[in-house]
């Protein structure tokens, strides 16, 4: 993933029924602040190019394979920070929650502060996107078998994987600002 710049999403793009080659768009977090928006705006760009191609129904049919996001600041300890406040219900995809006077003292620090740790505890991996995470060293040790997912021209279809991740619920799988982290719930 060399060669593309800090602060950007990276969507990739190609049909599923063809091996003709990939579209990657590269979407700015100013502009996409979470992956669904960064998803959003790749898709538009892409119908808005498919609408002048000499064959724009190849086009439309294509599908995102994979997304990525390179932060600014990569750090697993900030992404878990980020997913225990997310969980925690103090921030969202727009920022930060107004409290209501009174809502937010010493317990829910304290409770805030345990789930953080807990979280903390149970990383199984952390990178700039999924497939960041299960093909370095430390998602290989997951156990994680990328055969099943694999489609006939041997791309690996992520978003089967990431479905599959979350299916049991016993881990999730968050694009952060600090990085994607894959959490165990268990």
């Amino acid at each position: 993933m060399a060669g593309w710049m800090r602060g950007m999403w990276r969507i990739t793009m190609w049909h599923p029924d063809r091996h003709d080659g990939q579209h990657v768009y590269l979407v700015p977090h100013w502009q996409a602040r979470t992956e669904v928006a960064a998803r959003a705006a790749a898709a538009t760009r892409h119908a808005d190019r498919a609408s002048v191609m000499t064959d724009p129904s190849h086009w439309r049919e294509m599908v995102i394979g994979e997304v990525a996001f390179r932060p600014a600041v990569r750090s697993r300890e900030r992404a878990v920070a980020w997913v225990a406040l997310v969980q925690h219900d103090a921030i969202n995809a727009r920022g930060w929650h107004a409290a209501e006077p009174g809502q937010r003292g010493d317990l829910w620090r304290q409770q805030l502060r345990a789930m953080h740790e807990q979280y903390r505890e149970r990383v199984i991996g952390f990178g700039d996107s999924l497939a960041d995470i299960l093909t370095s060293p430390a998602g290989t040790d997951a156990g994680w078998d990328l055969a099943p997912y694999r489609d006939p021209f041997d791309r690996i279809v992520w978003e089967n994987v990431r479905a599959d991740i979350h299916k049991a619920g016993l881990s999730h799988t968050w694009h952060t600002p600090y990085g994607v982290i894959w959490i165990d719930q268990g």
